[in-house]
Parts: C-alpha cells; structure tokens; sequence
C-alpha cells in the first residue's frame, strides 16, 4: 500500500481504482472526492482503458462522508461553514455524475461496509458485485441527518418504498437483500469477489467501446423520459450505430460472415 488515496491498477483493458484510507473505513472527504474524481477522469481519457471497477482497501467499502470534515471548525462563521459543506457536497454530486455521464462502464466491487454516500456511490456505479458479507445502508436519520443526497442516487435504482425503508430505518442490509432491492447485481462469496469483478470487467471489455460509450449515454437519457420521447431517442441512436461506418458495421459483417469481430 501507499500514502496514496486511490491506487490505480491496469490489466486486460480494465482500470482498477482502490479506495485507500482502510484504517479510517475509505471516507468520502473532500480529498478523496478529488482523487477518486481524478482517476476516473485519467480513466476516461485513457484509450486503452474500456472498463473501470472502483474497489476499496481494507475491511470496509467506504463509511460516506467524513463527518469530522463537516463539523463546524474554530472560529468560522455560519456562512463560510455552510459555504464550505456546500462545496463538499456538489464536488460529491459532481463525481457521482461524472460516473453516470462516463463513456465508459463502471463498476462497483464492494466488501464490508457502503455507508450513507458510500451506498450512493454504489448506486452511482453502472454494475455492482458485493462479498456475500457486505452491507448497505443510510444510517444518516441515525444521527438527526437524513441521508437526502445518497437517496438520489440510491432512489433511482430502488423501488421508492425499498429506498425509503434504508433511509428511514437506518439499519443494515445484508448483501442478499441488496441483490433483491436491485441496489448490487449480484453477490458472491468473499474469496470470489475478486475473480467474479475481473470476470465481470474482462467480459464488457472485450465487447465494443464504441457501442457501449453510446448505448450506455442513451440508456441513462432515455429512463428519465417520457416513453415517446424515450423511444425516439432510442431509435436516433439505434439508426446511427447501423448506418455508420463504426463497430456496428464490423460486427454485424463478423455476425454474418461467422467470425470473430474486430473492434476499432
């Protein structure tokens, strides 16, 4: 390990980037926001990069925000605090955005604990695989703070009343439960998470950027309209994958002439 917050990893395509403050459970303080917004922005502009998984050190995924971070500091006015947690939180809501907005898919590969807006992370992420002994929750009403930003992000991957049963209760739930609220896409014994995440990773990777980066951009567009507007989006896209010259020019002509497709 290094002194480093996030540690990043290259094989096969697919870029690693490891949480690592473990000995303070991975926090989502202001520096780490950065550092994770960082890496993932050197990911995108990577062209050797076609997936990216974002991992942690340690026993847990991340615990949220770091709460000493928002704790009002020796002589700073109300204004410069209240300015000061406003910026924490749109750099946050920016980072988890500039995962929604990738080209690329990103996934989440959780042990231990997602905490308040370590769960909105994993709720930000496109695909999440847990340890079968993770755990998810918004403990925020816990301690007088509603979790209001991570239930955007969480909100829009759960049914209103699973998102408001973590939000409301504060409790942990297991990874079983998780799966089921539709929050991870599956979970799997810890001696497995990494080899399923990699598997995982590797299996996207091979498949073609160039329709992936504009098929995931609509998919993410087209779930906040209207189904007319959707499918009219959908059908934009769709007609300009088939009548460019790009990856779907060559894997249909692999398809139909039996072969192996090769990508741009």
């Amino acid at each position: 390990m290094t002194d480093s917050l996030v540690i990043t990893s290259e094989k096969d395509a697919v870029l690693s980037v490891t949480l690592n403050r473990p000995e303070h459970r991975n926090p989502l303080s202001s520096d780490m926001i950065a550092a994770l917004s960082g890496a993932i922005a050197s990911g995108n502009a990577n062209s050797d990069t076609r997936v990216i998984v974002i991992k942690a050190a340690g026993p847990a995924f991340s615990a949220g925000h770091d709460l000493r971070e928002t704790r009002r500091r020796d002589n700073e006015d109300q204004g410069d605090w209240q300015a000061r947690i406003d910026q924490l939180l749109q750099d946050c809501a920016a980072m988890m955005a500039s995962i929604l907005h990738a080209p690329k898919p990103i996934i989440a590969s959780i042990q231990g604990i997602a905490s308040a807006a370590g769960c909105q992370l994993v709720s930000a992420c496109d695909l999440a695989i847990a340890s079968e002994d993770a755990t998810f929750c918004t403990p925020g009403v816990n301690i007088g703070a509603f979790c209001t930003t991570p239930l955007v992000g969480i909100g829009r991957n759960l049914s209103r009343k699973h998102a408001l049963e973590m939000a409301l209760t504060g409790d942990q739930f297991d990874a079983a439960t998780a799966e089921r609220f539709g929050l991870i896409n599956r979970s799997v014994p810890a001696s497995e998470l990494e080899q399923a995440t990699q598997e995982l990773a590797s299996k996207i990777a091979s498949r073609s950027a160039e329709s992936i980066a504009r098929g995931k951009s609509a998919f993410y567009q087209q779930v906040e309209m209207p189904l007319d507007k959707a499918f009219e989006l959908a059908n934009q896209v769709m007609r300009d994958n088939l009548t460019s010259d790009g990856d779907a020019h060559e894997g249909i002509g692999a398809f139909l002439e039996k072969r192996d497709p090769e990508w741009g």
